[in-house]
């Protein structure tokens, strides 16, 4: 419990950076809270199987998250596994005002990681540090890390529940992400979703026009 209320404090003042006046953002979403501690954990690298307490029923329920918090090939042991399920772009068709924003904002040049917090993992915050990803108008996304470039894939948006869904071509890279756009448009925050269990994570992206090519280019310490 003192870990969780640890996160929810620290990405509190994540969020207040993010936007000013959150209430008339577009694109806004609640946080979800992070799943139960774990019981047990087992994986092959790439996901790993967890057990936890189901908030609810009280039961034990088992479920399947990646290891990595962003991608498989950002860690100290990179992989780099293409999935079976080839991604298949769809072009986004904005029914709100809210969705048109969103898109207009995700696809404008590139959105790199600057901070990122992860339950139980403390390295994860540099070690995500200078990730970057690429939103194209026709669906497609490019996502890497400085000047690497790790993969592709196809993103969606929803513009009823503000996530955003990426389906990579990479093996254990696929994510879904709640996300906050801030009022001046050039910070996000991204929270984990359920889905994938990783509700324990957020991440902090800022708007370049450029991928940099090392820390200081994006204010980051050596």
């Amino acid at each position: 419990m003192i870990k969780h209320l640890l996160l929810c404090l620290t990405l509190g003042l994540m969020a207040n950076a993010c936007n000013r006046d959150s209430k008339t953002n577009s694109g806004t979403a609640t946080a979800t809270p992070a799943p139960p501690a774990d019981l047990t954990t087992d994986g092959d690298g790439i996901t790993e199987k967890t057990t936890f307490i189901d908030p609810v029923s009280g039961s034990p329920v088992e479920g399947e998250r990646p290891v990595q918090a962003l991608s498989t090939a950002i860690a100290p042991e990179p992989t780099t596994t293409k999935d079976t399920k080839v991604p298949t772009p769809v072009e986004p068709q904005p029914k709100t005002p809210q969705e048109s924003r969103v898109v207009r904002v995700l696809t404008t040049n590139y959105w790199i990681v600057t901070a990122l917090i992860k339950i139980n993992d403390k390295p994860a915050n540099r070690q995500n540090q200078g990730a970057w990803f690429k939103f194209h108008p026709d669906g497609s996304y490019e996502y890497g890390y400085f000047e690497n470039k790790i993969g592709t894939g196809a993103w969606t948006f929803d513009g009823k529940s503000a996530i955003l869904s990426m389906d990579s071509a990479l093996l254990g890279d696929d994510r879904e992400w709640s996300i906050k756009i801030g009022s001046d448009e050039d910070i996000m925050i991204w929270v984990g979703t359920e889905r994938y269990l990783t509700t324990g994570t957020q991440a902090r992206l800022q708007n370049y026009l450029f991928i940099p090519k090392n820390r200081k280019e994006i204010g980051l310490p050596d």
